[in-house]
């Protein structure tokens, strides 16, 4: 089986490997006050308790955080190199309504992210870029007006966007790995609603960030995978308000799926591996904890793209297939209600971006 989560797209040579990179050594981050939250390293924990002012739709609504035109639902959106070579500009096209078509933001090299930095309950276009100091590049969807926001360095994991402090916003964040096996790693959050720092101890070397809101208060929790022994994967689930869990699913070579797959407002266990050439599906509902397996996709091409491709607040399966052959790369998304359809869209060499949001 090919390992399809550290960066299928870097075989094409023009996009950055976003997907379960392997952090290097980080020096600590400062910037105003420094709210210290420590958790799961080895099996002992200590909390700190930090919950925000309101629930964030972005952190229930599965649809949300890749809807830039607002109505409710995932759009459908690819970036190219229209640039050329390593390092090319980027083009960001996307189909949805009202949406944008054509818009130029960032390098091939960045990480192509999405949120509701702004609170306008639309998604942003989002990069971020990888530097002794890394910067957020943020395209707002109120006012198309650039943000920027340095934060974190090279190493670190920017594919966590949420809102940890319940604001409504969504927080730049970053996942830094411990410098050496088994040592403890750091999440660190810039909150949109203080400035402030919130740094974060959850996990440690080795393991893989599972972001997501578990409890279903509407804002962001951390979690992680780990190899739990014996050939399963292990969840540690550290919630806003403190709980902490945790839960043996999967093996530890999993590619991690977030999404809320049973639509009851919280993030489901959820992971996908390559079996006999298909991409399988495990999903542990968090509303039973029954467990839903099928296979969606092809392991050797396709990018997993789940999403609420049709509004109704539950998310949906999906993968993003290119194709050497015009007019025949798109996105296959299993509907939750049942049925799936097949859209057209991208070419051979794109990104979906919503595979950000696979760990």
């Amino acid at each position: 089986m090919s390992d399809f989560r550290v960066g299928r797209s870097a075989s094409i040579g023009l996009w950055p490997s976003n997907r379960r990179v392997t952090m290097q050594v980080a020096a600590s981050m400062a910037v105003g006050l420094l709210v210290l939250v420590s958790g799961v390293r080895t099996g002992a924990v200590t909390t700190m308790g930090a919950t925000g002012a309101r629930a964030a739709m972005f952190d229930t609504d599965p649809g949300l955080e890749l809807d830039y035109s607002g109505d409710g639902a995932t759009d459908y959106n690819v970036v190219r190199n229209t640039g050329g070579g390593p390092g090319g500009a980027l083009t960001w096209f996307n189909l949805g309504h009202l949406g944008f078509s054509g818009v130029q933001w960032g390098l091939s090299t960045d990480f192509f992210l999405s949120g509701d930095y702004d609170g306008d309950n639309r998604a942003d276009i989002v990069i971020w870029r990888a530097g002794t100091t890394a910067t957020f590049y943020v395209r707002r969807s109120s006012n198309g007006v650039l943000q920027a926001a340095q934060w974190g360095q090279s190493g670190d994991d920017p594919t966590v966007p949420g809102d940890y402090d319940g604001d409504g916003k969504t927080d730049f964040a970053v996942y830094r790995a411990g410098p050496t096996a088994g040592a403890q790693s750091r999440w660190y959050v810039l909150s949109s609603l203080t400035g402030s720092l919130i740094a974060i101890n959850w996990g440690q070397n080795g393991d893989f960030p599972a972001p997501g809101d578990y409890n279903g208060d509407g804002i962001a929790d951390v979690a992680i995978q780990r190899n739990g022994g014996g050939g399963q994967g292990l969840f540690w689930i550290r919630t806003s308000t403190g709980v902490i869990s945790n839960a043996y699913f999967g093996t530890p070579t999993d590619l991690i799926v977030p999404g809320d797959y049973d639509g009851d407002n919280q993030t489901d266990l959820a992971v996908m591996r390559g079996q006999a050439g298909q991409l399988v599906w495990y999903i542990r509902r968090s509303s039973n904890g029954t467990i839903l397996s099928f296979p969606w996709g092809n392991s050797a091409t396709d990018f997993a793209t789940q999403g609420d491709y049709d509004g109704d607040g539950i998310t949906d399966a999906a993968v993003w297939r290119p194709s050497a052959n015009p007019g025949e790369s798109g996105f296959w998304v299993r509907r939750s209600t049942g049925g799936f359809h097949f859209y057209q869209y991208g070419s051979n060499g794109d990104y979906p971006v919503a595979n950000y949001n696979s760990h």
